[in-house]
């Protein structure tokens, strides 16, 4: 038979244990990811598929890059062109190599996980929806996936190596641009992927 010491030694023991154990319960356990210069978030439709080994080497339309997709990141779900994604990964000359995709319609399609806007004073990727254009001044105003807020993008010293119709770009297009901060209100851009 038990004694009331042991039993009172059990029960504060097995409150402490509840109330060490509270916090892991109380707070949702979340993964922060670090802004990286080369990463790269951008949509599209799917222009060209093909399978190399255990990944594929996907196109999107007005993009110079090529994406090198696992095949175990589509989890058996069929490529096919014309598809809407969203991929996201690490820039490696002229190739990304994927850490994600998403299909229009998914939750990381609309709120990439792995995308962090361009801290002030850096270089890198912003992505972004097209709000409007202004060809007389020379910028690009898009809505930042990461913060909602709004950019102004200076489209005036773009990367002449790999030009873009930047007037072809409408409201509701979504791009991603290499560039960098020249004033807290104005990104320079030197690339832009759509």
């Amino acid at each position: 038979m038990k004694t009331r010491k042991g039993i009172a030694q059990l029960a504060a023991a097995g409150g402490l244990a509840l109330l060490l154990s509270a916090p892991a319960f109380a707070a949702p356990q979340t993964t922060t990811y670090e802004y990286r210069t080369d990463r790269i978030s951008t949509q599209g439709p799917i222009t060209g598929i093909n399978r190399e080994g255990a990944q594929y080497r996907v196109t999107l339309s007005n993009g110079s890059y090529s994406y090198y997709v696992p095949m175990s990141m589509v989890n058996g779900r069929d490529l096919r062109i014309g598809d809407q994604v969203r991929i996201d990964g690490i820039i490696s000359g002229d190739s990304v190599n994927a850490n994600m995709i998403a299909f229009s319609g998914e939750p990381y399609y609309a709120n990439d996980p792995y995308y962090r806007s361009v801290p002030y004073g850096q270089s890198g990727w912003l992505s972004g929806t097209v709000q409007r254009t202004d060809r007389h001044l020379g910028f690009v105003e898009i809505r930042d996936d990461s913060t909602g807020q709004l950019t102004k993008v200076d489209v005036r010293h773009m990367n002449l190596r790999k030009p873009i119709n930047v007037w072809g770009m409408r409201a509701g297009d979504h791009i991603s641009v290499n560039g960098s901060w020249s004033h807290r209100d104005l990104f320079d851009a030197r690339l832009i992927e759509y």
